[in-house]
């Protein structure tokens, strides 16, 4: 599957500096993004833009491992937002325990 994200024009693409992953946290993140690259969910790019990963502990105490994420909050501010607007889920629960 392909998914394109519509950019406005006056987009300058930056490569951001990546955040600090603690040491103790590295080996985790590798295999997550080993894994993800062999599953074919990422790929490498020569891109001239590029978002940092942020590392989030899971868990209570961060027992649960690492979730990894994106800081897209850059290109964020030059995305062109969809004409259609998402649903608000609680007026749509809402209506449908009108039925049950």
């Amino acid at each position: 599957m392909e998914h394109t994200v519509p950019l406005m024009d006056n987009l300058v693409p930056k490569r951001l500096s990546p955040y600090k992953i603690p040491i103790k946290l590295r080996p985790q993140v590798q295999a997550q993004l080993q894994e993800l690259q062999s599953l074919g969910i990422i790929q490498p790019s020569k891109s001239p833009m590029a978002s940092p990963v942020i590392c989030v502990l899971k868990g209570k105490d961060g027992k649960g491992g690492v979730r990894l994420a994106i800081d897209y909050r850059y290109v964020n501010k030059f995305t062109i937002s969809d004409a259609y607007p998402t649903p608000d889920l609680a007026n749509i629960i809402q209506e449908v325990g009108k039925y049950i």
